[in-house]
């Protein structure tokens, strides 16, 4: 494998990955919450594409860390053919519509609130659908790509599991925090953690993790004494460098959507 960032836009709206050596931004080790106007669409950049000049695009790049990158993208309605769709990308849909046309089997929808891999190696058409005007998504990759004869072990873009995603059919064991793996891929591993109400010092972790609160919220305080705040619904990175105090809070469980990088 070889690290490279990549500059996406990704598959959705027809830009072409390029990637390269970059030197990485300054890591933060204070928790990095995903802006919440860019979230709704507003102040993302216009960014003239190459291979489509009339579309109208928009693109922010809002965190590249050691291990993830993320942007959010909206463009107007736009269909775009991929032979082989080179990363994995997790994507959480917000506006609009996308229609997927696989080049091996009948075609099927995705709609706001929807949370989505695209594989690497998918091939086939993607239409994005303007609500009312523009699509509107976040996206999620590795900074890391795997070997470009590897490809994911689904072929086909999908949702991860909804049922899980409700809290209605987590794992139930005995050990706390209840793991439920939603996907292993090539790149990207995604998973659904519960928990109980606790508080715990955390320390130099493992991975740099995307998180979403599906349920709940939560207190990080830093070494620094700074104290970062996240209810249900919102969306942060949390780095590997950070220290402090992780004080989780819920009627019953406390819930989140991770996302890390493979290995």
């Amino acid at each position: 494998m070889k690290k490279a960032l990549v500059f996406v836009t990704l598959f959705v709206l027809g830009f072409t990955p390029v990637t390269g050596q970059e030197t990485p931004e300054e890591h933060s080790a204070e928790p990095i919450q995903i802006d919440k106007e860019l979230l709704s669409g507003i102040g993302l950049p216009k960014i003239k594409l190459k291979a489509h000049p009339e579309r109208e695009f928009f693109q922010k790049r809002v965190h590249r860390g050691q291990e993830l990158t993320v942007f959010l993208l909206s463009s107007e309605t736009a269909k775009n053919t991929f032979e082989n769709f080179p990363l994995e990308e997790f994507v959480y849909f917000m506006n609009g519509r996308a229609d997927i046309m696989p080049s091996d089997s009948l075609g099927y929808s995705f709609y706001p609130g929807d949370y989505i891999v695209v594989p690497k190696g998918f091939k086939g058409d993607w239409t994005n659908n303007g609500g009312n005007r523009y699509h509107l998504e976040l996206s999620v990759i590795s900074n890391e790509r795997s070997d470009s004869a590897v490809t994911s072990h689904r072929n086909k873009p999908f949702v991860l599991n909804r049922d899980v995603l409700a809290g209605t059919d987590i794992t139930s064991i005995e050990i706390d925090p209840y793991v439920d793996e939603l996907y292993a891929g090539v790149e990207l591993e995604i998973k659904q953690v519960s928990e109980v109400p606790k508080e715990e010092a955390i320390s130099f972790l493992e991975k740099e993790q995307f998180i979403h609160i599906l349920s709940g919220k939560l207190v990080l305080t830093s070494l620094s004494g700074k104290e970062h705040i996240f209810y249900a619904g919102d969306f942060f990175i949390l780095p590997k460098t950070f220290t402090g105090i992780w004080q989780s809070y819920g009627a019953d469980l406390f819930r989140t959507l991770r996302v890390t990088q493979k290995g």
